[in-house]
């Protein structure tokens, strides 16, 4: 009888272990580096193909579809005054994993990212502007060639600055060249 009971417990604790869903969505370059997992329970955002943004954990990933759980939380006054948050509800989105658009990844910016390029194109253009102002102002000859020069090179820091502002700009979205691709183990 205790070989019959202990069999049976062992093969309820296996069939627990192992009834989690192993599938999970992949970010991935086209030559297949894996940039971030989805699994479940895990937070995400993402974009879906229409142009809407779901936030929340995972449910589930299963069949070729993730499911989130969207919450809605908004902000009350209570009578004393203050203002707490609350949930007010819950709803399980399911959603086939192609009509993801973009995932956020949760990028780190460098400062060249994100005020460089900026930078250089307000100091350029605020050059320009100045240097014209002025020669227009006192009638100093902008067609000068020292004055040329330095016109120069205000336009050549304001290209610098667009290029940069192009090539390293981010959102911490995914872009369009990497592919969403389900897992199923």
């Amino acid at each position: 009888m205790k070989p019959l009971l202990l069999s049976f417990l062992l093969s309820l604790f296996i069939q627990n272990s192992f009834a989690q869903s192993l599938d999970y969505i992949s970010i991935r370059k086209k030559n297949g580096r894996v940039i971030k997992n989805i699994y479940n329970g895990s937070h995400v955002l993402l974009q879906t193909v229409d142009g809407s943004y779901l936030q929340g954990p995972v449910n589930a990933i299963r069949n070729d579809s993730i499911f989130l759980t969207i919450y809605d939380i908004r902000l009350y006054q209570t009578i004393w005054g203050s203002i707490i948050r609350d949930t007010i509800t819950s709803t399980l989105v399911g959603m086939h994993y192609k009509d993801i658009g973009r995932v956020h990844l949760n990028r780190r910016t460098t400062f060249v990212q994100r005020s460089m390029g900026p930078l250089l194109m307000l100091g350029g253009a605020g050059y320009l502007a100045v240097n014209v102002l002025n020669g227009a102002l006192f009638d100093i000859p902008i067609a000068d060639k020292q004055n040329l020069k330095r016109l120069g090179t205000a336009a050549g820091l304001f290209g610098i600055g667009y290029l940069i502002q192009k090539l390293f700009s981010s959102d911490g979205f995914s872009k369009k060249k990497h592919q969403v691709l389900y897992v199923d183990l």
